[in-house]
């Protein structure tokens, strides 16, 4: 079994630096020292420096939560239950590192919004595909498309705003919150399907 390559390394720490401590404040010096790797062997898999180590760290981030989402709905038949889940394991790998984590790319876009295009351009594609990854599994269980826009785009803006408070206020309440409130809005959209023997 082989380790990660030298330019995994590299991802890895630089989605776990910008997401917790930031983009600006995490130097190139820091990434390859942090990283582990020879300076010639960094320039060479990221010749476009810090800025393309950037948009690699947001496309490794992007694949980690699709990951965590199609665990989430092969695990649970009921969107409710999947989302809740979702939201669950947010809420563990918050606390396990000591609240100084929360989204992947969370941080590194609102630093670098309209800063940096490829960066800007980076992290819309990767809330795109999440948006559009969560809709695709509300349609599959009934939902109307314009509905499972809608309750896509909820579920996103209700992650982003829990971890957000729970990472400041150091405790998951607000995640298990936001679970029981997107419940809520799912029940009282139509699904097309029929109801459940209870």
């Amino acid at each position: 079994m082989t380790g990660p390559s030298t330019r995994e390394r590299m991802i890895g720490t630089a989605m776990r630096l910008f997401r917790r401590e930031g983009y600006t404040a995490t130097s190139w010096r820091r990434l390859v020292d942090e990283a582990g790797t020879p300076w010639g062997s960094a320039y060479h898999h990221f010749p476009g420096g810090k800025e393309e180590l950037g948009v690699a760290a947001v496309e490794f981030g992007t694949e980690y939560v699709l990951t965590t989402l199609h665990r989430a709905f092969e695990r649970h038949e009921s969107v409710a239950e999947a989302v809740a889940w979702w939201y669950h394991k947010a809420g563990q790998s918050l606390a396990a590192d000591g609240y100084r984590d929360g989204c992947p790319i969370a941080t590194l876009t609102l630093e670098t919004a309209n800063a940096s295009p490829r960066l800007t351009a980076a992290c819309a594609k990767a809330f795109q595909r999440w948006h559009t990854e969560v809709t695709e599994q509300l349609r599959q269980r009934g939902y109307a498309a314009g509905d499972a826009e809608d309750l896509s785009l909820a579920i996103m803006n209700n992650l982003q705003g829990a971890l957000l408070l729970s990472r400041i206020r150091r405790d998951t309440a607000p995640l298990s919150a936001a679970a029981r409130h997107v419940a809520i809005l799912l029940a009282a959209a139509p699904t097309g399907l029929p109801p459940r023997a209870v």
